[in-house]
């Protein structure tokens, strides 16, 4: 039972998979209509370094798959169950490592949260993992920066269009207010606008870039991968995160009907009754700083300054 619910999963979109090589550098994404993020979530990724984009389509009804088919570096699957079904596209996640295989380094991530570390606007992941192996780290713990516009949400249009990235329509976030806390299997953080604004205590902390020795990495969370003793390196990226443009109503109501998210999809529901009850809408406040860089993300302590090799 347990084989064929594995192979039910996937049906690739033609041909076999091609295997990666030594030098690729793959990233583990999950998609549901998505556009608007694909052409800048596809360019910075490149820029940084991937190669190979290795992604599960979670039954896209806009343009998504036509976007993604085009691309020669993305690997598409689709698959029959739904993200709520497998365990939060996390079976699809560990399937993804089983496929293309361990005992490599992969990012993982979704389609809206663009990593960055220390200089990576001129510091490719080649150079960035070398660091983390020459100081023995494995996974590499990064923080959700939730982004939001300096004015009404309602007015601000990210349709990727064209070449912006999504930082230069929403590029506020809070510089302050965040609690970060361990207990034995790994680090939590909570804070930012939602929970300043929706009284929501969403965990925040992720190991977006990690090197996978078993396929079932993922087998507790996305939050809390396997080995657990590798989930306390310092602090050396975060993830900007993207949930607050124009279209964020209208994609929480979504979010909500589709019934696939967490305990019945309520960080949505909040976002449903804050943004409905308000036109004009804004989550800026007293802590909020416009993203400049990354020594600035840097500077206020996101994430650690790298020893330079």
């Amino acid at each position: 039972m347990r084989n064929a619910r594995r192979v039910a999963i996937f049906s690739l979109r033609s041909g076999d998979i091609r295997t990666l090589t030594n030098s690729d550098i793959p990233l583990v994404f999950l998609t549901r209509n998505a556009e608007n993020f694909l052409p800048s979530f596809l360019a910075h990724y490149r820029q940084l370094g991937v190669t190979r984009f290795l992604c599960v389509d979670d039954q896209s009804s806009d343009a998504t798959r036509e976007i993604l088919l085009k691309q020669s570096d993305v690997e598409l699957f689709g698959s029959p169950i739904r993200y709520g079904e497998a365990d939060r596209g996390r079976l699809w996640r560990q399937e993804l490592f089983r496929l293309f295989g361990i005992g490599r380094w992969y990012l993982n991530v979704d389609c809206d949260e663009y990593f960055i570390y220390d200089g990576y606007e001129e510091k490719s992941l080649h150079t960035l993992i070398s660091q983390l192996e020459a100081l023995k780290i494995m996974h590499c713990p990064a923080p959700m920066i939730d982004l939001y516009p300096e004015g009404v949400i309602s007015s601000a249009v990210f349709d990727g269009s064209s070449d912006v990235m999504p930082w230069q329509v929403a590029s506020m976030f809070d510089a302050s207010g965040y609690h970060l806390k361990r207990d034995n299997r790994s680090m939590s953080l909570t804070g930012g606008p939602r929970k300043r604004i929706l009284n929501e205590h969403v965990e925040l902390m992720k190991y977006p870039l990690l090197y996978v020795q078993n396929p079932l990495a993922l087998a507790s969370s996305i939050h809390k991968p396997l080995p657990y003793y590798r989930n306390f390196s310092p602090i050396l990226g975060s993830l900007l995160h993207f949930k607050f443009f124009s279209d964020a109503l209208l994609f929480a109501q979504a979010a909500v009907a589709d019934g696939q998210y967490y305990g019945g999809a309520h960080v949505y529901k909040n976002v449903v009754e804050v943004l409905s009850a308000h036109d004009d809408a804004t989550l800026a406040g007293p802590h909020s700083v416009s993203f400049k860089s990354s020594r600035q993300l840097a500077d206020l302590g996101f994430f650690a300054h790298l020893p330079e090799q």
